[in-house]
């Protein structure tokens, strides 16, 4: 069991990582056609439509790996499932037609390169439950194949010069292609009354999806608001390489859900500096990585290595405690929800009142230090949440409660739950 966890999360890794890479070449593919403009405007469009996608999905993404521990493919879930296609279709519809606005540009090359964002984006998004559900279950092979499908479609329309948009677009829908094959968790037509459990179940998970990734990516949002598109393709560009391989916690914590939480129903107790200091090596790691990479991630983005020199600076010394965090997020979610959302809220408290008060004050790689100061009050919230008692207050479904909750619901001490599922054993 363990080695094939092992085996299946460093399969991802590297699937991943030759996205991240094919990723990386089509940025430096829109930076050389449409400079620093250009690269703001895919940060500025990705962001909105992730962020748009995430509050349309409610939540099911997110809770998505927890339904896949427990082997929940039940047909309520799958209408869930089904709810969650519509309205990402329904959102990204509205995105289709404000594609201009969201840029912030007038070009029509910028604006067709917007709608391509907007079609690939709905594709990703399409993607997110199923491969979630498939990562709970450790059966990612399905999304290491699309990944690595969608990577070659970002490459081959780079070598033979296709439409930017285009290229982004038929990148992901070969992602959403990629989660149907196999069957496991596939949508289901909804019904009315599943709306109410789609979303009382999701409410919690939305607001810890919607909240981790804030709470990563806020110095983009700050910067969107605060500066024109071409000092947002800056600070895109020099955050970079340590933005981009963050997804190795995510991938790890996500695969350890699982066997943490048997370990947990065994008696065990989470270890939460020692998890704490390994993804703060891997994130020194990666800040020497970043290092090396800066010039040419600025070359390749027709950049000057002087304009994000600061920016990456920054970013590598706020690595080590941003690494950490993203870590600990899923594990202390599945621990104590409600303690979990109140170490987010507590670091996005910090970074939107430093960032709001400070705005006249701050330039572009000061963003990165005010995100890096709201992860640094998270991650101390987080190892005390998982030094905690397990039991909370929050009323989610079964499926993804943590084992004290388990115990604590099945006593009555939790109001109202879904149906029960059964407790992952070990195969």
């Amino acid at each position: 069991m363990k080695s094939e966890l092992v085996s299946g999360a460093a399969g991802l890794w590297v699937a991943t990582l030759a996205h991240k890479a094919a990723v990386l070449g089509f940025s430096f593919w829109v930076g050389h056609t449409h400079g620093a403009e250009g690269v703001g405007v895919m940060a500025s469009v990705l962001a909105i439509s992730w962020m748009v996608s995430t509050v349309a999905g409610w939540g099911l993404p997110d809770r998505a790996p927890f339904l896949g521990s427990a082997g929940d493919s039940t047909p309520e879930s799958r209408r869930l499932h089904g709810i969650f296609f519509l309205m990402i279709l329904g959102v990204h519809a509205f995105l289709l037609l404000s594609a201009g606005q969201m840029a912030g540009v007038s070009q029509p090359e910028l604006t067709s390169l917007a709608t391509g964002l907007v079609l690939g984006s709905a594709g990703q998004s399409l993607s997110a439950v199923g491969f979630s559900w498939r990562r709970g279950a450790g059966l990612p092979r399905g999304e290491i194949i699309a990944t690595i499908t969608s990577s070659l479609v970002l490459g081959l329309g780079a070598l033979f010069g296709a439409d930017l948009g285009m290229t982004w677009a038929l990148s992901g829908l070969s992602m959403w292609l990629g989660s149907l094959s196999g069957g496991d968790f596939l949508p289901a037509r909804p019904r009315i009354s599943d709306l109410k459990n789609y979303v009382r179940q999701g409410t919690v998970f939305l607001c810890f999806g919607l909240g981790a990734w804030v709470l990563g990516n806020i110095d983009i949002l700050l910067a969107r608001v605060l500066y024109p598109p071409e000092f947002v393709g800056e600070l895109q560009v020099g955050t970079m390489a340590v933005r981009g391989m963050a997804m190795a916690p995510w991938l790890a914590a996500t695969f350890m859900l699982r066997p943490t939480r048997e370990a947990w129903l065994a008696g065990g107790r989470p270890h939460p500096w020692s998890w704490a200091l390994g993804g703060g090596f891997v994130g020194a790691l990666v800040a020497g990585i970043a290092w090396i990479a800066m010039p040419f991630l600025a070359r390749g983005h027709a950049m000057p290595v002087a304009s994000i020199e600061g920016i990456g600076w920054t970013s590598m010394l706020i690595a080590p405690t941003f690494y950490a965090t993203v870590l600990l997020l899923p594990l202390s979610a599945q621990w104590h929800m409600r303690r979990t959302l109140r170490a987010i809220g507590m670091g996005l408290m910090v970074q939107v009142g430093v960032g709001w008060a400070a705005a006249s004050e701050l330039d572009v790689a000061s963003l990165v230090v005010v995100a890096g100061v709201g992860q640094l009050v998270t991650l101390m919230w987080l190892i005390q949440a998982l030094r905690s008692d397990v039991h909370q207050g929050f009323a989610v479904d079964r499926s993804a409660l943590s084992p004290g909750e388990l115990v604590g619901a099945s006593t009555g001490e939790r109001g109202a739950c879904a149906d029960p599922v059964s407790v992952p054993t070990e195969e």
